[in-house]
């Protein structure tokens, strides 16, 4: 079985490197088939040439122009070429470590498994601002009850999908930033996928990126896309 590990990367330079080499550590003590898609995001730091000098083996593709994690986890999805595909964050908020949770999920051959930080056996290392979590909280309700998915956390960057999934989903997603989350799970449920959601230790990184009020007017308005699309018959 060959897992493929997407990893969407804007400007991350400095935080990529050991992220990747916790990657190949990890499967590589497994002697598991594993490859890694690097989604670069229109970065305009190094990120593309440290990863080729340091790091040849990643597979790297790369996007004009920063368009949003959704378009870089989309195209990696549909890039990739394992029986399961997992995205996961470029800060390892989420460790590599974590995926041996979703090991017996796939071994039943369950189709998409999330993990989460808001069921019983997830444990927060260290929390995001007050604002923040409180502005997760509300956009988890608001998406269960625009999507349908009844999951507990739409947005823990650590999902896999089978083959066919992540070909049935992404090909039909088109939102490009924050909101892609509720989106592709929106589209789960439509398609009849089951969603299998395990708890898993996360940990916030100071250094992430947090533009809170574009954030919010960002995900609502993606929220609102997914129902005019829905109306529309764009995801048939």
């Amino acid at each position: 079985m060959l897992i493929t590990v997407i990893i969407p990367a804007y400007n991350e330079e400095k935080r990529l490197v050991p992220t990747l080499e916790a990657v190949k550590s990890y499967f590589s003590k497994r002697g598991a088939a594993y490859e890694v898609v690097l989604v670069d995001d229109g970065s305009t730091d190094n990120t593309v040439k440290l990863i080729e000098d340091k790091h040849p083996w990643v597979n790297i593709l790369s996007l004009e122009q920063n368009s949003g994690k959704g378009k870089a986890v989309r195209e990696g999805m549909l890039a990739g070429k394992g029986d399961y595909l997992l995205f996961m964050d470029a800060d390892s908020s989420t460790s590599i470590e974590e995926f041996e949770k979703f090991l017996p999920q796939i071994q039943l051959k369950k189709d998409i498994i999330m993990g989460t930080r808001k069921i019983k056996g997830a444990e927060i290392i260290e929390h995001q601002l007050f604002f923040r979590e409180f502005f997760g909280k509300g956009f988890t309700w608001l998406s269960n009850l625009i999507t349908q998915a009844h999951v507990s956390d739409f947005t823990c960057g650590f999902k896999c999908f089978s083959r066919k999934a992540a070909n049935d989903i992404f090909s039909k997603a088109v939102i490009d930033d924050w909101s892609f989350d509720a989106e592709i799970l929106f589209l789960a449920k439509r398609l009849g996928y089951e969603i299998t959601e395990v708890p898993v230790i996360w940990k916030n990184d100071r250094a992430s990126k947090v533009r809170l009020l574009h954030d919010i007017m960002s995900s609502l308005k993606g929220l609102l896309l997914i129902r005019l699309n829905a109306l529309k018959g764009l995801y048939r």
